[in-house]
């Protein structure tokens, strides 16, 4: 028998559709996954993380990260060049190079007995290599021991006579013992073998100054500027030798000029500040002090000068915070010029009591130091505070002079 097919239905019938069996089938199989993927979270999990995190970054050899500093050190960045050099030390403690070149950053940011630390280190490795005796007695003359350090550099020059800092920190050195001569001399030996050192060149200018050459220490402080022109210690030196010539403009321009490649830089400011006050441009030079502390409020010379500023605009309540803080932050130097000041500020400011201690405390100090002048200011304000009907029970103790 023949069979007829009905060719308008599909040779393979679809079984009929339940809508509702579908649906409860689709949500048993989402249970079950959902269950099995919180049994197996972590590892779920850790292979998603496998997938999205990022491959950690390699670490940078030693030699890598001294390279880096090299670039930022040549670009101005010191405390960037330093933290690299830290990091390279670090990794190779017994590497000469990277200790002589971190001290040399160390010197650079102040941090003297770290980089005699260094100098030390240098010479427990090798007491031959000349740069540990450089470290040392650089670190040292910076502290202010030229005294010590000149027999440590001439120690390193016996190992190696042709290693140019060890000339650059003897022409300093005898320069900061008034052996002025001696300065000279370390200063021309030393560029007799290389006249391309920048330090070198900048300490044969300190050399120069110390004799009165003053054109002519500006001529290699200009050419240690054009060598390394980001170098801002040349800048702040030329800068200075203007401000002492009274070339006003000059040290103006050089201090400009170092906040143009360093625009936050506080000591350019407060040595603008200095300059434009010498010139009697006392509102911009106010301008500059309160930017300078704002940036570093812990320089006590900085208070100091915007002290100073305030009080000779009788604005005695921001002078007094002024001296406050320098005497806060002060290591000794200003004690006595900010102490007396101080006092001065709280009585103008009405605190009478306040401002004769501190104004008795201060007439001891300078009678002590011989300062005959500011115990003349001491003194007047003590007659002022005595005088004063509003602080009639102020000056209970007599003022006694020392001769």
């Amino acid at each position: 028998m023949k069979i007829q097919r009905d060719y308008t239905q599909p040779f393979f019938r679809e079984p009929k559709r339940h809508p509702l069996r579908n649906m409860i089938i689709a949500v048993l199989l989402g249970l079950l996954l959902g269950l099995a993927i919180l049994w197996q979270w972590e590892a779920v999990q850790g292979v998603v993380q496998s997938f999205s995190a990022s491959p950690p970054a390699p670490t940078p050899l030693p030699s890598e990260l001294a390279t880096r500093a090299s670039v930022l050190f040549l670009a101005g960045n010191i405390s960037g060049a330093e933290e690299l050099l830290a990091q390279a030390v670090a990794e190779r403690p017994n590497n000469i190079a990277y200790l002589y070149e971190h001290g040399r950053l160390l010197i650079e940011l102040g941090r003297y007995n770290e980089a005699h630390d260094h100098g030390a280190a240098i010479t427990e490795l090798n007491a031959r290599d000349a740069r540990g005796f450089a470290l040392k007695a650089t670190a040292l003359t910076w502290q202010g021991q030229a005294s010590v350090a000149i027999p440590i550099a001439l120690s390193g020059l016996e190992l190696n006579p042709r290693f140019t800092p060890l000339y650059a920190t003897l022409a300093r050195a005898y320069v900061d013992t008034q052996r002025w001569a001696d300065g000279l001399e370390a200063g021309e030996r030393g560029l007799s073998i290389d006249d391309s050192d920048a330090d070198l060149i900048r300490a044969y200018a300190y050399a120069m100054q110390s004799v009165g050459s003053y054109n002519d220490a500006e001529n290699y402080l200009q050419r240690a500027i054009q060598l390394r022109p980001t170098y801002l210690p040349i800048h702040f030196e030329l800068g200075g030798l203007y401000l002492a010539r009274d070339d006003d403009q000059s040290a103006i321009d050089i201090y400009n000029r170092i906040l143009s490649l360093e625009p936050r830089n506080a000591r350019a400011m407060l040595r603008l500040c200095l300059a434009y006050r010498k010139v009697g441009e006392f509102a911009r030079a106010l301008g500059f002090c309160q930017d300078s502390v704002e940036y570093q409020p812990a320089d006590a010379e900085a208070q100091f000068q915007l002290g100073l500023l305030h009080y000779r605009e009788r604005q005695f309540e921001a002078s007094r915070d002024a001296f406050q803080q320098c005497l806060r932050y002060d290591d000794g130097f200003y004690d006595l010029s900010c102490r007396y000041r101080l006092g001065l500020s709280h009585y103008y400011t009405g605190a009478c009591t306040l401002g004769w201690s501190l104004l008795r405390d201060s007439l001891d100090l300078a009678q002590a130091a011989g300062d005959s002048a500011t115990v003349g200011n001491i003194l007047q304000g003590l007659d002022a505070i005595e005088s004063d009907p509003a602080c009639v029970d102020e000056a209970a103790a007599p003022v006694t002079i020392q001769h």
